[in-house]
C-alpha cells in the first residue's frame, strides 16, 4: 500500500467510525515517515477527530516542516496544539510572529489562548489591539467580551456600540458572534432589555429549521430509556478492575455550573484537571448508540470484552492529556446519554449531577454563543425541548442508579459553597480543602463559554438573572410547562 493509499484508508475508517483501524494507520504513517506533503494537514485533522492527540501533534509538526516560516501554517499548527491542550507550546510557537507579522490572526490567537489559561490582562491587551486594527472581527469581539467588564464610561463600550452600524445590515452567520458580544456589553451596563434584543439578533442569524430537531431528540432519548432499563442494568456485568484513580463524571445542562464545579473540584490537591473531553464518545464510536442500547442481548463474556475495550480506549485517550495518578474531571455534555454504560465500565467512579433554576439556565444558554455549535440554544422553545428531554433521561438514571449519582444545585454551590463541596468530596471519599474556594486564582485551562466567569470569585448575582428579562422568556416557560404537563 502506498503512502497516499494508507492516508486515504484513514479517511475511510474515520467516516465509517472505525477508530481503532484509523489510529493504527495514522501511527503507521508516522512510523514510516510517509511522504504526504500537504496531506499531513488533513491527517492531523483526522487524528484530532478520533482523539489521537499525541499523533495529531506529531502530524502537525510534519505539516509545519513543509514551510516552517509561513505565518498561516504556524498559526494552524499552533491551533492544533491548543486543541490538544498544549496551550503553552502553542503560544510559544506563535509568539515570534509578534515581531515579524503582528496581524489580526496572530493577535486573536494569542488573546484567545491567554484567556484560556487565565492570563486575562495579557489576553485583553492583544484583543484590544486587535479590535482597533480589525474592528469587524466578530469572533474577536466575542472573545474580548467574555473577559472584559464593560462600563458606560469605557472606551471599549463606546467602540463596540459604535460598531453596531457596521454590522447592522450584514446577515451573515459569520457576524453572529458580534451581537452576542454587544449583548454582553449591554448586560454589563444593566441595559437588560437592549441586551435581549442584541442576543435575539445573534440567535436569528444562527437559527434555522434544521438547527435542532425536537422529535429526533425525543426519539433518541426514548430509545435509551426504553432499552436501558432496570433489567438491562441487572443483566450487564461490571468491570471489577482495581482502579485507584477513576474519573469524576459531572453531568449537567450547558450553563448549569458544570465548568464552575469542575474548576472548584480541580483546585483540590488530590484531583486533576479536566473539561469537555469526549473520551467516552471516541471510545464508543465503533459500537454506536443502537448497539449500546441492545447490549443485554449479548452474552456476559462478550459484554465484558466490550467494556474492557471501552475502558482501555478511554484510559489511552486520557493518558495523552492527564496523569493517571489523580482522578480527573470529565464534564463532557454527552455523558448524560451514557450513565448506564459508565456505571458498568467505571463502577467506582463518582458521578455528580448539577442542576440550575430552569429560567436562569435558559437565559444563560440563549445569551451565549457556544463554540460547539449547539443549534437548540438559538430558539427559546427549542431550549425548553432540549432541557425537557435531557432532564427526562437524567431522572431515569437517578431512578436506576440511586446513590451512585449525587445531585447538587448551582444555587447551593453559590450560596453554600463549602457545604456543597463537602457533599461532593464525601461522595468521592476525599476531605475538604479550603483552597478550593480560591479556584479562580489558578491558571487551569478553560475552553468553554465560562472562560471569563471562572476567573472571578463566586458571585450571587448569577442567581435569579432571569427576573430582569422574565417577560421575554415566556416562549421558554410556556413550552417547558406544556412538555412537563404531558
Amino acid at each position: 500500500m502506498t503512502d497516499l493509499e494508507l492516508a486515504n484508508s484513514v479517511l475511510k475508517d474515520v467516516k465509517t467510525q472505525q477508530r481503532t483501524s484509523a489510529a493504527k494507520s495514522i501511527q503507521a504513517l508516522l512510523d514510516k515517515d510517509a511522504d504526504l506533503k500537504e496531506n499531513w494537514g488533513a491527517i492531523t485533522r483526522l487524528a484530532i477527530s478520533i482523539g489521537e492527540y499525541k499523533n495529531a501533534v506529531q502530524c502537525s509538526k510534519k505539516y509545519l516542516a513543509i514551510s516552517p516560516k509561513e505565518a498561516k501554517r504556524i498559526i494552524q499548527c499552533a491551533a492544533i496544539l491548543a486543541e490538544c491542550r498544549e496551550i503553552k507550546a502553542a503560544i510559544e510557537l506563535v509568539n515570534p510572529l509578534l515581531q515579524e507579522k503582528n496581524t489580526p490572526d496572530v493577535l486573536h490567537f494569542l488573546g484567545t489562548t491567554h484567556s484560556q489559561i487565565g492570563n486575562i490582562e495579557l489576553a485583553k491587551k492583544y484583543l484590544v489591539e486587535l479590535v482597533k486594527v480589525a474592528p469587524k472581527s466578530a469572533i474577536s469581539w466575542l472573545t474580548l467580551a467574555a473577559i472584559h467588564q464593560f462600563s458606560e464610561n469605557d472606551e471599549l463600550y463606546t467602540q463596540i456600540t459604535t460598531m453596531q452600524k457596521q454590522f447592522e445590515h450584514d446577515k451573515s452567520t459569520h457576524n453572529a458572534p458580534f451581537w452576542f458580544a454587544l449583548g454582553k456589553a449591554a448586560l454589563d451596563v444593566k441595559n437588560e432589555q437592549q441586551a435581549f434584543d442584541y442576543f435575539s439578533r445573534g440567535c436569528r442569524l444562527m437559527h434555522n429549521e434544521k438547527s435542532y430537531l425536537p422529535k429526533q431528540h425525543n426519539d433518541f432519548i426514548n430509545d435509551i430509556i426504553s432499552h436501558q432499563n432496570a433489567e438491562y442494568l441487572t443483566t450487564l456485568p461490571s468491570l471489577e478492575q482495581a482502579e485507584s484513580c477513576p474519573p469524576v463524571f459531572i453531568i449537567g445542562l450547558p450553563r448549569s455550573g458544570t465548568t464552575l464545579l469542575q474548576q472548584m473540584l480541580s483546585a483540590h490537591s488530590a484531583i486533576g484537571q479536566g473539561g469537555e473531553l469526549k473520551y467516552l464518545s471516541y471510545s464508543t464510536a465503533e459500537i454506536g448508540q443502537a448497539k449500546l442500547n441492545k447490549l443485554a442481548d449479548n452474552e456476559p463474556a462478550d459484554n465484558l470484552a466490550v467494556f474492557k475495550k471501552i475502558h482501555a480506549d478511554y484510559q489511552h485517550l486520557r493518558a495523552q492529556q492527564f496523569s493517571l495518578d489523580k482522578p480527573m474531571v470529565d464534564k463532557t455534555l454527552s455523558l448524560n446519554h451514557h450513565l448506564g454504560l459508565i456505571s458498568k465500565v467505571f463502577p467506582s467512579a463518582a458521578i455528580i449531577r448539577i442542576t440550575r433554576n430552569p429560567a436562569d439556565n435558559a437565559w444563560s444558554c440563549f445569551r451565549n454563543f457556544f463554540n460547539q455549535g449547539l443549534g437548540w440554544s438559538y430558539d427559546l422553545e427549542n431550549i425548553a425541548e432540549f432541557f425537557h428531554h435531557e432532564n427526562r433521561l437524567a431522572k431515569h438514571w437517578q431512578t436506576l442508579l440511586g446513590d451512585r449519582i449525587l445531585e447538587i444545585s448551582y444555587e447551593d454551590l453559590i450560596n453554600k459553597p463549602e457545604d456543597t463541596l463537602k457533599q461532593c468530596l464525601d461522595h468521592m471519599g476525599l476531605a475538604y480543602e479550603a483552597e478550593m474556594l480560591a479556584f479562580y486564582q489558578n491558571n487551569a485551562l478553560v475552553q468553554t463559554a465560562s472562560v471569563g466567569q471562572v476567573r472571578k470569585p463566586l458571585n450571587k448575582a448569577s442567581i435569579n438573572t432571569n427576573h430582569s428579562v422574565q417577560e421575554h422568556l415566556t416562549p421558554f416557560n410556556k413550552r417547558l410547562q406544556a412538555l412537563e404537563s404531558d
